[in-house]
């Protein structure tokens, strides 16, 4: 089994349920729709042509 870290966050409670209804909408868990989001971030960065700003 692979190490695994938590993170916790807050947002605003409109945008909480905005997302928890996306997510019922598209049969996707919480944790899988954050993962995905942080690795397309990361991948993004990494395929950036070089010298091109990252923020």
């Amino acid at each position: 089994m692979e190490n695994t870290r938590s993170m916790a966050i807050q947002m605003p409670e409109e945008t909480y349920q905005r997302l928890k209804a996306y997510l019922k909408r598209h049969k996707v868990k919480q944790k899988d729709f954050v993962i995905g989001l942080v690795e397309a971030a990361m991948e993004k960065e990494a395929n950036a042509a070089p010298g091109a700003d990252s923020e």
